[in-house]
C-alpha cells in the first residue's frame, strides 16, 4: 500500500495528463490541476483546479462551466485511472475550484494598503534616553 501523499501525487499527474491529452471539451479552457486530496479511506478524491477565463471574463462563471465539464468527464477519467493504477478501488472524483490564488492576491492587497497607511503617517519622534 502506498503512502497517501505519493498516491495523491500519482493521481494528480495521471489526471493532468489525461485531461491534457484525452479530453476534447471546449468548456474546459486553459485548465490547471493544483492539488488532489484523498480521503483517509481513499474512496474519494477532491481535485482542485484553476482556470483562466477567456478574454478576462467572469472567473466564477468560468469555474462553474469547468466544474460541470469535469463532472461530465469524471466517469471516463476514473475508468482511465483504474486501468493505470494498481488499486482495488479507484476513488470517486470530485472537482472544486482552487481559491488559494485569489486569497493570496487579496492578502497581498491588504498588506499593500497597510504599507501605504504607514507611509502616509508622520514619523513618531524618538524618545530621549
Amino acid at each position: 500500500m502506498q503512502r497517501p501523499e505519493r498516491l495523491e501525487d500519482q493521481v494528480h499527474f495521471l489526471l493532468s495528463t489525461l485531461i491534457q491529452r484525452e479530453l476534447r471539451d471546449p468548456e474546459l479552457g486553459f485548465l490547471t490541476l493544483t492539488a488532489v486530496r484523498l480521503t483517509p479511506d481513499r474512496s474519494m478524491a477532491r481535485v482542485y483546479f484553476t482556470v483562466l477565463p477567456p478574454n478576462g471574463g467572469d472567473q466564477e462563471a468560468q469555474d462553474a462551466l469547468t466544474r460541470k465539464a469535469l463532472g461530465r468527464a469524471a466517469g471516463f477519467l476514473r475508468s482511465q485511472l483504474a486501468s493505470r493504477l494498481k488499486m482495488k478501488r479507484v476513488p470517486e472524483l470530485r472537482f472544486f475550484p482552487d481559491g488559494t490564488l485569489e486569497e493570496g492576491n487579496h492578502l497581498e492587497s491588504l498588506l499593500d494598503e497597510i504599507e501605504k497607511e504607514r507611509a502616509a503617517r508622520p514619523a513618531e519622534p524618538e524618545p530621549e534616553a
